[in-house]
């Protein structure tokens, strides 16, 4: 562990760059809480723990949860359990605080191992329910901590995948266990479930030619790997994790994100034999009349800042976009692609930054014309302004990768999933779309 701190304080020794402070000083800070007793917190800490509850856990990537509810959750799972696992969350909390505030230096890192450490210790006696769902939210905290280091430009890895499904894994002792919808317990399921499915997206389309001479099963079974791949260890946990389907976790979250899902789990490629037969065109049909029929109303636990009807449509368009093309294995335009298309932009045109990289990549890989290229580019300009967000450069080089690819394409047609394999392979490490 000095090593490994000794390298981020040699390498990094001031990190406090313009953004973070920009980050301390723009951030509103919201009302207290719950008024805690944090004993198991040290004293020089505590700012860390009030600057997580007040700006940091406003940055956290979510999809449908209520932002107010899932930070009563995290502060009480940190602040009143006695478990193991109760402090990975705390430490974790406070690892992801000290990065926000004060970049990448000796102390985040710190607090980020202790919570590591904390989980495997944890994880050696056994996981009940309880603490099931403590590990859950510590592994989506340390893997948002991965991911603020990619987007701070520190380092670019999978270990954020590592993460995921390591949560996931962790579902499994849970899944017996009672989650009446709106539990603590349900939100956890259903935010752990978001990260999922977009690691997943990202994962199936990231280096698939070097990937299948690794690990050349595309249902994501394991067969080893060459120690020479980017990312291979956490690539073939995520294959391991991505295989075991754990039923009912989609109930957890909203519909639109089960359906996005479903899309990502059963999309066959064009050389699979069962991919012409009539009964999985016609499961096909039935997925995207789910999709068009789903209803887009969010929970009850958000609150008016958080109108999530336009992030619901987007996703619903996004997905109807995606299964299009990959179903059909179709690159060109058609009517229906072209009113999805116009409805996304509307909703784009009406909404002044996205927190969401999914849909903006997925209907930004559509714009054919400056006009809506720039639409984007604009987007995400103003997306990038917003101190709550985490860098969205990623997503910006995504599109425009794919603009090349349509650009250079002699007579305008290039093939879909090639066409998105190549420009999330232009990336070292899967890139992030949560």
């Amino acid at each position: 562990m000095d090593i490994y701190l000794h390298h981020f304080a040699s390498e990094y020794p001031n990190q406090v760059r313009d953004r973070v402070a920009f980050m301390q000083l723009a951030l509103p800070c919201v009302p207290q809480l719950i008024s805690w007793t944090p004993s198991k917190i040290n004293a020089s800490d505590q700012d860390l723990l009030q600057y997580f509850e007040h700006v940091g856990s406003n940055v956290l990537p979510m999809f449908d949860s209520g932002r107010s509810r899932v930070r009563e959750i995290l502060m009480r799972m940190a602040l009143s359990g006695s478990t193991l696992a109760s402090n990975a969350v705390c430490q974790a909390m406070l690892a992801l605080a000290s990065l926000y505030r004060d970049g990448l230096q000796p102390h985040a890192a710190r607090l980020n191992l202790t919570a590591l450490q904390s989980l495997m210790t944890s994880a050696k006696d056994g996981i009940d329910a309880e603490a099931g769902i403590q590990h859950i939210a510590a592994g989506i905290l340390l893997a948002c901590f991965e991911m603020q280091l990619n987007s701070n430009g520190h380092t670019w890895n999978c270990q954020w995948v590592g993460h995921i499904c390591g949560a996931k894994g962790v579902v499994q002792a849970v899944k017996d266990g009672q989650h009446p919808p709106g539990s603590d317990s349900s939100i956890m399921l259903g935010w752990v479930y978001y990260y999922d499915v977009l690691a997943r997206f990202s994962t199936r389309h990231w280096r698939t030619d070097v990937v299948s001479e690794v690990v050349p099963d595309p249902r994501f079974t394991t067969n080893g790997g060459n120690g020479d791949m980017p990312c291979v260890t956490q690539y073939a946990l995520a294959r391991a994790s991505f295989a075991a389907v754990i039923p009912q976790i989609s109930r957890h979250a909203h519909e639109v994100l089960g359906l996005l899902g479903e899309v990502c789990d059963t999309i066959l490629h064009p050389w699979d034999p069962q991919y012409h037969s009539l009964e999985y065109q016609e499961y096909l049909d039935g997925l995207e009349s789910r999709l068009t029929n789903v209803t887009l109303t969010g929970p009850a636990e958000t609150t008016a800042d958080e109108d999530l009807t336009p992030v619901l449509k987007l996703f619903r368009l996004a997905a109807l976009i995606y299964l299009e093309h990959t179903s059909r294995n179709f690159s060109g335009q058609s009517t229906k692609l072209e009113t999805w298309i116009d409805d996304a932009f509307s909703i784009f045109a009406g909404i002044g930054t996205c927190r969401h990289p999914f849909p903006l990549f997925i209907v930004g890989c559509e714009a054919r014309t400056d006009d809506r290229r720039r639409v984007i580019l604009d987007l995400i300009s103003k997306t990038q302004q917003d101190p709550q967000v985490r860098s969205f450069k990623e997503v910006g080089a995504l599109v425009q990768a794919v603009w090349v690819q349509d650009d250079l394409e002699v007579d305008g047609h290039v093939e879909y999933m090639r066409k998105v394999n190549l420009a999330i392979s232009t990336f070292d490490a899967v890139p992030i779309l949560v």
